[in-house]
């Protein structure tokens, strides 16, 4: 099941240099002699009237040649809709797009959220580098380096504080690669491997590639051709709530896990609540039992690695009362956890509603975001990025690394972090490694790929704006790089939670201990 990624948000045009904010140009004669070259190269640049709109579309090829899902772009001024469809995958879709001012994507199930933090970063630097405004941006020379049997010169140029480093044929003016924030903890590599003719001596970028990944090949272009607005909104959801029961209705809270009842297509089951899991799954036992139609087989990815799964149509879940219909979602093989082995229940439980999760009280209200409200001053408001379809948000380790964390209600393994933290950026752990405490400070940690020894300890402190976790312990996983890190239940267990995820809110009630 693809994720609507961003190598394909090709078309943010006519956006002139005052709407990015663009500082001014660098006198670095050598970087402006070879973005000169790149404009004259492509034949066009931001905002000089070449394109009023675009209608773009192509295709994604694995590896071995196969394609893997087509996409179509239509753009018009700043704003634009993507829609990646997988292929063969009985038309599966996702969707992302830019209003001019919000980042958005919609998942398999037609659910809306707004993207924020580095994701929104990284695609506009994506948009500035497709709709060639790179050469408007101030640059430096960065020496040469081989880019497949030829030499590039490396130009950086910098949108507000996201460096973007240009790899550039010195002969043709055309880029061979770019690099976006490559000091950065979430760097991103596109190779560029070719261009394509959108008309009149005009370029596009027409064949690209994200690190390792599908190559996405533009095979149609349409300059100027007529978009409406209906052609840029979000879609409409394809999976629908019923909301029958507007009270509040209970669910189990345990050392160590959130879990509820509901019924997949009719079959009563227990799931862990899991706001870490970008889907709602299910065993495919119980799948089996609760004669869900298989739609094809994917790999699900998770702490550990991955592991062969299935996505599922289901006809209902229904939860509380409230009844969610022709929903996609995935099975796995094993069972999750003794106390919920039915599977776990994550993000489309909170994508097209409002949820209401009082662990003081074990009570869960879900409510039409369209109508009810939330109470901001109820407790700590949080905008979450959901790109990935889990919670995303700054926090702070010890006081002053800056970290992107997931908060994953699934996960009782405490605080979770890459190598990296320790190595890169100074984080300091407390490590029992004595005989007595060697086991307690590795433990073996499942996830859905399998098993993983981490080394364990206590960080000083863990703070989300005014709330500080002292004292948490935490665990170094091979599973997580950079900057990135899972905050667990052991954190979350101690708060209430509004989630309104389809406006990119979060509202977190400590409890009264």
């Amino acid at each position: 099941m693809h994720r609507c990624v961003r190598s394909c948000l090709i078309a943010v045009l006519a956006m002139c240099g005052a709407a990015l904010a663009i500082p001014a140009r660098s006198d670095d004669p050598g970087a402006q002699a070879l973005l000169a070259k790149h404009r004259a190269f492509v034949g066009w640049h931001l905002g000089d009237g070449a394109f009023a709109s675009l209608r773009v579309s192509g295709r994604a090829t694995n590896a071995r040649g196969e394609r893997t899902s087509t996409f179509t772009t239509a753009s018009r001024g700043l704003a634009y809709r993507t829609t990646l469809v997988s292929a063969n995958h009985q038309g599966i879709q996702n969707d992302a797009g830019f209003t001019g001012n919000i980042f958005w994507q919609s998942n398999a199930n037609g659910f809306t959220t707004p993207m924020l933090g580095d994701p929104a970063k990284t695609s506009l630097a994506e948009d500035v580098l497709f709709n060639e405004a790179t050469t408007d941006l101030p640059a430096t020379s960065r020496g040469s380096a081989p880019i497949d049997g030829k030499t590039a010169q490396i130009v950086r140029v910098t949108l507000k504080d996201v460096p973007i480093d240009l790899y550039v044929d010195p002969e043709t003016g055309a880029y061979f690669e770019a690099v976006i924030d490559p000091e950065g903890s979430q760097t991103e590599t596109i190779h560029i491997l070719g261009y394509i003719d959108a008309g009149s001596g005009k370029r596009l970028i027409g064949s690209y590639r994200y690190g390792r990944g599908e190559t996405w090949t533009v095979t149609k272009v349409e300059a100027n051709a007529a978009v409406t607005d209906a052609d840029l909104h979000p879609p409409a959801p394809r999976a629908t709530w019923a909301f029958s029961n507007p009270q509040p209705f209970g669910f189990t809270v345990t050392d160590m896990r959130f879990i509820v009842n509901a019924k997949v297509n009719g079959v009563a089951g227990r799931f862990i609540i899991d706001t870490g899991a970008d889907h709602i799954y299910l065993t495919r036992e119980f799948g089996v039992r609760a004669h869900v139609s298989k739609l094809y087989s994917e790999s699900v990815g998770g702490i550990a690695g991955s592991a062969n799964g299935d996505v599922d149509r289901l006809d209902t879940v229904e939860i509380g009362g409230n009844v969610l219909s022709n929903v996609i979602a995935l099975s796995t093989p094993d069972s999750m956890d003794t106390d919920a082995p039915d599977g776990v229940i994550g993000f489309d439980l909170f994508g097209g509603a409002m949820v209401r999760l009082n662990a003081s009280t074990q009570q869960i209200t879900i409510e039409n975001p369209a109508t009810a409200q939330a109470d901001e001053t109820a407790g700590v408001p949080i905008n979450v990025d959901l790109s990935d379809g889990v919670p995303s948000v700054p926090m702070k380790m010890n006081g002053r690394i800056p970290v992107n964390a997931t908060l994953d209600s699934g996960n009782f393994y405490y605080v979770l972090f890459g190598k990296e933290l320790i190595t890169r950026y100074g984080l300091a752990m407390l490590v029992d490694d004595s005989i007595v405490g060697l086991l307690q400070s590795h433990p073996v940690v499942g996830g859905v790929g399998g098993f993983e020894v981490e080394r364990c300890g206590h960080v000083d402190s863990l703070s989300l704006g005014p709330i500080v976790y002292q004292q948490p312990p935490a665990c170094e996983s091979g599973s997580f790089s950079g900057r990135e890190i899972l905050v667990g239940y052991d954190f979350l267990r101690h708060f209430d939670y509004i989630f309104d995820y389809p406006h990119g809110h979060l509202i977190m009630i400590p409890h009264k201990e």
